[in-house]
């Protein structure tokens, strides 16, 4: 079976903009006035590839919840962007 891994890619990423569309945009959302709690605000990429592993060690450890696959993802995402994709960068 061949595996195209940009329409993997996309296939996922598709479902990535979606839970994090339902699940954290209104959650972590900051309204007009710049009032609100912006996850990113507080955090640093070394704090996401923590909860990265913590979640993936959930997973690994066969007590996954519901929705740490897309956690991971979303942390690895943030961690990227925090450090300007600059892997270096990540204090």
């Amino acid at each position: 079976m061949k595996n195209d891994r940009v329409e993997n890619w996309r296939k996922f990423s598709a479902h990535m903009e979606k839970y994090i569309q339902e699940k954290t945009v209104e959650k972590y959302k900051m309204d007009e006035t710049g009032d609100g709690f912006d996850l990113m605000s507080i955090s640093k990429p070394k704090i996401c590839v923590w909860n990265i592993l913590r979640y993936a060690l959930r997973i690994w450890n066969g007590k996954k919840k519901e929705h740490d696959m897309e956690k991971v993802a979303h942390y690895a995402e943030m961690a990227w962007t925090m450090s300007g994709g600059d892997v270096g960068k990540m204090e």
